[in-house]
């Protein structure tokens, strides 16, 4: 195997001789300075290159755990490392367990490196399986290799398109190492009771610290990386590749490059075009292609068409442009229905008989078209009622009361729009106000008659401003409607005989 790599592409270099079970030396190259590192069935057990820090017998000599003389006999006649270490332990030179300690501190140090260099060339040899001077397993050389990714350079690219991504993230089954002997902090813990299949990485992220989110968005990806983990829907076929995720990437940053562009033009457009410009039709265009033309512009625009990111970052600008197609397509279609009624001739008697059943059928297909846009208008209305519900909620009374008036002119004839323009207009003692709270308050009453709570709400309105007479007929309304209504029953009792 030979082949370039960069650091992005490192770790699934790794992945695929552990994977395979592959015994040999992996060696990297980068402008001509080389480090080795063996597997064994696809375990990391030995590791060196041309740093003498990285070399087995001049860091015993530094740690004192050999002298200079005796490294000079056990290296007579050895060419590598690994027949180094051997040597060692058969001629009795040092202790296991030391040089244990030694090797892995080395392959921890190369693996690091190597993550740190922007790329270079790779080629693996295979070699015939020896028995390891060191020993290995899998956990030893998963948390080498997770080393390695936490010290990768040229990651905020994979960072960045991991947020990016909409698919979920769960753990594979069955996996290909035991997870649960891993040794973890409490964020990766944390992480991985997270990664359920519900949640994007965004989402699992999100509940961490900010300083901890670097770190767990790199240990997402090794584990991604070696197969703990996988997307779902998954993002190609075979194990997970660093390209499918960027090429994703780009793709989606283009779309939502295209999207952002498609509604701010549209935005500016909207906001000066007349309805036949906003639907791109004229006036001569008849009723079928006017709603052609809306639920085409419609779903351009729709929620299910737009990227997530765009929806949330262009959430004010798509209100105003929904809201402008709804218009436009009422206006258009109440008008056009209004000519068509205008411009119709008088049905001749004799023809009576044969057009009364058309007759009906356009009525009753008028009486359709018109409950659509109907619906439609009820539905943004709703969608602004929700809005001032919540500024209502936070406290934000003016954008409540400007949501209200946006609501209630899409839907003029919802009572509990003008009940909530009211409530958050009486909070304001100016005089001004207070007209228009007693105003909207009574406008309630009107459209919904049989909501006691509507009644109460104007009757304690006149009590407050010493209106006992006027307070009190609310109040009796809303008995009327619910007998024995506490609140009704308690405020008349304030008011006296």
């Amino acid at each position: 195997m030979q082949s370039h790599f960069s650091s992005q592409t490192l770790a699934e270099i790794f992945r695929d001789l552990y994977l395979g079970e592959r015994t040999g030396v992996l060696e990297l190259d980068r402008e001509g300075k080389q480090k080795r590192i063996w597997f064994s069935r696809g375990l990391i057990h030995y590791a060196e290159s041309y740093e003498d820090f990285e070399k087995l017998g001049r860091r015993l000599v530094q740690d004192k755990l050999l002298s200079p003389g005796a490294l000079q006999e056990a290296e007579s006649g050895r060419t590598t490392g690994v027949s180094l270490a051997q040597g060692l332990i058969n001629r009795g030179l040092i202790s296991r367990e030391p040089l244990s300690n030694a090797i892995k501190a080395i392959i921890e140090s190369v693996v690091r490196s190597v993550f740190r260099w922007e790329g270079g060339a790779a080629r693996f040899k295979d070699e015939d399986e020896a028995e390891p001077v060191f020993e290995t397993d899998v956990l030893m050389t998963f948390e080498v290799i997770l080393q390695g990714i936490f010290n990768m350079t040229d990651f905020d690219p994979i960072g960045e398109a991991m947020h990016g991504l909409d698919n979920q993230i769960r753990l594979r089954t069955p996996a290909p190492l035991p997870v649960e002997r891993l040794t973890l902090s409490a964020s990766h813990g944390f992480i991985l009771s997270r990664v359920d299949g519900n949640s994007t990485a965004s989402e699992v992220l999100s509940v961490l610290p900010q300083h901890e989110e670097a770190l767990a968005l790199r240990f997402l990806f090794g584990l991604l990386v070696m197969g703990v983990l996988e997307y779902s829907p998954p993002l190609g076929e075979g194990s997970f590749r660093v390209a499918n995720i960027l090429r994703d990437h780009a793709d989606r940053r283009a779309l939502e490059r295209m999207q952002e562009q498609t509604i701010r033009q549209a935005y500016a457009q909207m906001r000066t075009q007349n309805p036949y410009e906003v639907l791109g039709v004229t006036p001569s265009t008849g009723r079928e292609a006017i709603e052609q033309a809306y639920e085409e512009a419609k779903g351009l625009f729709s929620r299910e068409r737009l990227l997530p990111s765009v929806r949330d970052q262009f959430r004010s600008e798509l209100a105003v442009i929904e809201s402008r197609l709804i218009e436009a397509y009422l206006r258009l279609t109440q008008a056009e229905t209004v000519d068509a009624v205008k411009s119709a001739p008088l049905v001749q008697a004799r023809d009576a008989d044969g057009d009364v059943d058309n007759l009906l059928v356009r009525a009753e297909m008028d009486k359709s078209k018109s409950k659509v846009a109907l619906e439609e208008s009820q539905k943004v209305a709703n969608s602004y009622y929700s809005k001032a519900v919540k500024a209502q909620r936070d406290g934000d009374f003016h954008n409540a009361i400007q949501y209200g008036k946006l609501a209630i002119s899409y839907d003029p004839e919802d009572a509990k729009l003008f009940y909530l323009l009211a409530e958050c207009q009486v909070r304001n003692p100016g005089p001004r106000w207070q007209h228009q709270a007693e105003q909207n308050f009574t406008k309630a009453t009107e459209l919904d008659p049989w909501n006691a709570s509507y009644w109460i709400s104007l009757g304690r309105f006149y009590k407050k401003r010493g209106l006992k007479l006027r307070a009190r007929k609310q109040f009796e309304e809303a008995l009327k409607l619910v007998p024995e209504h506490p609140e009704a029953e308690s405020e008349l009792a304030t008011l006296g005989g």
